[in-house]
């Protein structure tokens, strides 16, 4: 049996068995399989990006500032692409200037600056799902903007619809 073949059927039973025990853990990800899925195409996406980084470090025979580049423009992407946690990451990664190259914090720079920001159809969705309520059923108005957003969530301007108050709603 050649080396691929072993390579691939390794590569099977570690993504069968990390689905198997991610299920296992987190039994909300059994009735929402949907969820399993997009945490394992995150999970290969970083995977894959490592192997891409670390074929840039060892095709070369010598370290320079453009195989840093290189390979921190491939994780910025990938931390981007799969958002969340891994914002916050690439924002604790661009200010350890003291630990990793130079390059990477320049890379990393946009996401201590530019937070994305979810759509309202999703910030809705994920705040009635919460409630339990229709969010015109609890808000007289509510600003589909984000006042701000960070890494893992953003706030919303809004009015209850009790007291006319206006609050601050963090999705």
């Amino acid at each position: 049996m050649g080396v691929l073949s072993k390579l691939l059927k390794l590569n099977g039973c570690v993504i069968v068995g990390g689905a198997s025990f991610t299920a296992y853990q987190y039994p909300e990800l059994r009735t929402k399989p949907g969820q399993l899925l997009h945490a394992m195409q995150r999970g290969a996406r970083l995977a894959g990006t490592g192997v891409m980084m670390a074929s840039d470090y060892l095709r070369v025979d010598e370290i320079s500032s453009e195989t840093h580049t290189t390979a921190s423009t491939r994780l910025y992407e990938t931390f981007k692409v799969n958002g969340g946690p891994y914002i916050k990451l690439g924002q604790m990664m661009g200010q350890l200037d003291q630990l990793v190259p130079k390059e990477y914090i320049t890379a990393f720079e946009p996401m201590l600056q530019q937070a994305p920001k979810t759509d309202f159809v999703d910030v809705k969705a994920i705040l009635e799902q919460e409630l339990g309520r229709k969010l015109e059923d609890i808000y007289s108005e509510f600003d589909e903007q984000p006042v701000a957003s960070a890494s893992l969530g953003q706030v919303h301007r809004a009015r209850l619809r009790s007291t006319g108050e206006e609050v601050a709603v963090k999705v």
